[in-house]
């Protein structure tokens, strides 16, 4: 895939991307931002309330908000579909997922609101609920008096802009990839209807309302390495590291069983040996092309010691490190 087709930032066109942002926020009396796959914030907050400017000015809490955009908009790509949800304030928002190819790039966050129906307010659920202990802190009064200034609208209402935007979304990153692909000359004129129709995920906003959607196998194979697409890039970069399980399902918003099972559904490997397949691979290339000694190459990778490496290699490969080396020359 083209380099610029994985960067959100040159699909969207930030610049003239504003004033859509702003009018889209306007009309659906909603804040409206657009974040990156982790959560950072690439636009500015088109009519944030103030108790999110509030919040937000706190930098512990604003860390949580960002975690919530981040999670929002993995659930939504794995979903396919927007995606509404209460956020660690208790406050009503959606994510819209922007993918291309099957690769989640970030989200169009949107919301917050007050739900009309306190007990259509139940049936979302709150997508995390870390506390942290500045609240303990802050008025209370104050607090609460943001709370009742925020928008209130029926749930109705809600999922009719979420899908609305979703549609826009879909559109605007269809058009944005079309003209990347033109101006680089890749495609036919045929190509090019075919590729915007592949990239373009359509939305059927009743199907979306009454929960039911057709899913296929690839499909779902695409949303779940969107979910794992933090924890596959950091391995990619830094696999020479010390890389915890834990920290790879926390960077992905996701449990640690949870992420053990969908790492292993999805690439077709444990964690640990994922990560040693990678660092053998390197191995390779140094054992052939360099003379620098095996015990060195061992630490380098990033492994306890060169005993570990040995039986780590030799597990892949079936010779021992010195063995290959020699075979190569």
């Amino acid at each position: 895939m083209k380099k610029n087709l994985l960067d959100l930032d040159y699909i969207i066109n930030a610049d003239n991307y504003r004033n859509i942002q702003d009018s889209i926020a306007d009309s659906t009396d909603m804040a409206i931002i657009t974040v990156d796959y982790k959560g950072k914030p690439i636009t500015h907050h088109s009519k944030c309330t103030n108790l999110c400017k509030f919040v937000r000015s706190h930098p512990e809490l604003s860390l949580i908000c960002e975690k919530c955009d981040s999670r929002g908009g993995l659930e939504a790509a794995r979903l396919n579909q927007p995606y509404i949800y209460l956020c660690h304030m208790g406050i009503v928002d959606f994510a819209i997922p922007i993918a291309v190819d099957g690769q989640y790039l970030g989200a169009v966050m949107g919301g917050q609101v007050r739900v009309e129906d306190a007990s259509e307010m139940e049936s979302l659920e709150k997508i995390t609920s870390q506390k942290t202990d500045i609240l303990d802190y802050i008025n209370k009064n104050e607090l609460e008096d943001l709370y009742k200034s925020l928008p209130v609208m029926k749930l109705q209402k809600v999922r009719a802009n979420a899908a609305m935007i979703y549609n826009i979304c879909n559109y605007i990153v269809g058009e944005a990839v079309l003209k990347i692909n033109l101006s680089d000359g890749a495609i036919s004129k045929e190509a090019h209807y075919n590729h915007y129709q592949h990239n373009k995920t359509s939305v059927n906003t009743e199907s979306w309302n009454t929960g039911i959607s057709e899913k296929n196998k690839s499909d779902i194979s695409n949303r779940e390495n969107i979910i794992l697409k933090p924890a596959l890039d950091y391995i990619e970069k830094y696999y020479t590291r010390n890389i915890s399980l834990n920290n790879m399902a926390s960077l992905c918003n996701i449990s640690t069983s949870y992420f053990s099972k969908l790492f292993r559904r999805t690439i077709g490997d444990n964690f640990s040996n994922h990560i040693n397949r990678i660092r053998i691979k390197k191995a390779r290339e140094l054992l052939e092309t360099t003379d620098i000694p095996i015990t060195n190459i061992a630490l380098d990778l990033g492994f306890e010691d060169s005993g570990y490496f040995i039986k780590v290699f030799k597990k892949f490969e079936g010779v021992t490190p010195s063995k290959f080396r020699n075979d190569a020359l």
